[in-house]
């Protein structure tokens, strides 16, 4: 099915699954947004952690999605394990974090401009991802 949305075929989709009805309007939402026809809310990218992951990848992860809001308008926010792959690897990203053991770069479309030691990364995050929504808000 995803494959037909991302060639252009449908906008729409039912999905039936057992038990509760809702998690079928889920899914669908969850595929849509994957297939990059439904934008809203905060999109989280991260990487699978390799040997330079130098952080709780996973924890961080958490901490964002809990921190941000969803009914705010769309954000695409990277959460990457290292500052060698990261900002590349997330430069479609409106604002990100690539962690370092020396410092955290934080990025905007992939673009450094900011260094900010690890335990201040993921707060600094998200305060620049709030700082973008509160200004598309104006």
């Amino acid at each position: 099915m995803g494959a037909l949305l991302v060639d252009g075929i449908g906008d729409t989709m039912r999905i039936s699954m057992t038990g509760d009805p809702v998690q079928e309007i889920r899914a669908a939402k969850a595929i849509l947004k994957a297939v990059g026809i439904r934008k809203e809310g905060i999109e989280i990218v991260s990487c699978p952690t390799c040997g330079r992951t130098c952080t709780d990848l996973l924890a961080a992860v958490h901490q964002v999605e809990k921190a941000l809001p969803q009914d705010k308008g769309y954000l695409k926010v990277a959460v990457m394990g290292c500052v060698v792959n990261g900002p590349g690897e997330a430069r479609e990203a409106d604002i990100g974090v690539a962690f370092g053991r020396g410092g955290c770069a934080l990025f905007k479309k992939g673009e450094h401009f900011k260094t900010v030691p690890l335990e201040r990364a993921v707060d600094a995050l998200i305060a620049e991802a709030m700082a973008i929504l509160e200004e598309r808000e104006k």
